[in-house]
């Protein structure tokens, strides 16, 4: 059974000894410790404990790793013949190769066996004093370290995967970026020349302005425009019409040049003949000609002057 997993502390804290996974039984100095990456994560592992978290890429009993479907095994020895696998009755994830079990329906994988027993399990149990590095224990490192190696590639790849990634949307950014900065300048522009336009407008439209009373200005200076006269009030007109009706009503000088010809005539027809004596008819026609003529006269400028 795969045990919990511990992840190892962050690079910038020095490296603790020992393997960084939970539960091991290899001891404190086991070695070599890989380089796995798991969920994500990054750790040191030693040898039993990278493949107890792949407990489906070897078999548990010969301890050699399976093939996959496009891989040739004749070339890798680290890998076993292709052949049928049975699952651990236990856990259902290790696997075994059915000629390496004597029952593959009851078949326990040793990890399940030793959690069964309520002990720790390693594929490299720690040693007491010096270590012997035997088949069983080569082989564990060979498929270890091919596991890990297998692992890092797979973190490679997807960092890489990663960083394309990461490249092609800065990529995106940047263009849109740029086209947005080329918009706002444009944007900008087009508002600085509309502002230079406006100006431009107003200043000729107030120097046009300028123009305009100067020479309204000077046209009154040379035509000055002529005075109306105030229109006479009620009583005013009331005047005028008694004026107006007054001259109807008194005579005219012509009215009264007529009046004394005829008066002249009038007096020419009562004359003497000139047989007569002149003397004594001029003498006796004078006077009430005179008379008479006073008696006309006087009454005609007496109108006159009133």
């Amino acid at each position: 059974m795969t045990p919990p997993f511990r992840p190892s502390p962050s690079s910038a804290a020095p490296a603790p000894r020992g393997c960084g996974g939970d539960r091991c039984a290899s001891g404190r100095d086991a070695w070599p410790l890989h380089h796995v990456r798991h969920d994500g994560v990054f750790c040191r592992l030693c040898s039993s404990c990278v493949l107890q978290y792949h407990p489906a890429a070897f078999c548990s009993a010969c301890l050699f790793l399976l093939p996959a479907d496009d891989q040739e095994p004749h070339l890798d020895p680290a890998f076993s013949p292709p052949g049928p696998v049975a699952p651990c009755s236990s856990c259902a994830v290790s696997v075994a190769h059915l000629s390496c079990v004597p029952d593959p329906v009851s078949f326990v994988c040793p990890p399940c066996a030793a959690a069964a027993e309520d002990r720790a399990f390693s594929y490299t149990p720690a040693a007491i004093g010096r270590r012997v590095l035997d088949e069983r224990a080569a082989r564990v490192l060979l498929v270890a370290a091919r596991l890990a190696h297998e692992s890092v590639g797979r973190a490679a790849a997807a960092a890489r995967e990663e960083a394309e990634r990461c490249v092609k949307e800065a990529a995106i950014a940047r263009k849109r970026s740029r086209e947005m900065l080329d918009a706002a300048f444009r944007a900008l522009e087009e508002e600085a020349r509309a502002a230079k336009k406006k100006e431009e407008e107003d200043r000729v439209a107030k120097i046009k302005k300028e123009e305009e009373a100067k020479n309204k200005k000077e046209k009154l200076a040379a035509h000055p425009p002529k005075k109306k006269t105030p229109k006479s009030s009620e009583a005013n007109r009331d005047r005028d019409k008694m004026l107006k009706f007054n001259a109807m009503q008194q005579p005219t000088p012509l009215a009264f040049a007529a009046a004394a010809a005829a008066a002249a005539s009038s007096m020419s027809r009562s004359t003497p003949s000139p047989r007569e004596d002149k003397n004594s008819v001029k003498l006796e026609a004078q006077g009430p000609a005179d008379k008479v003529a006073d008696d006309d006269v006087k009454p005609l400028f007496g109108t006159l002057q009133s």
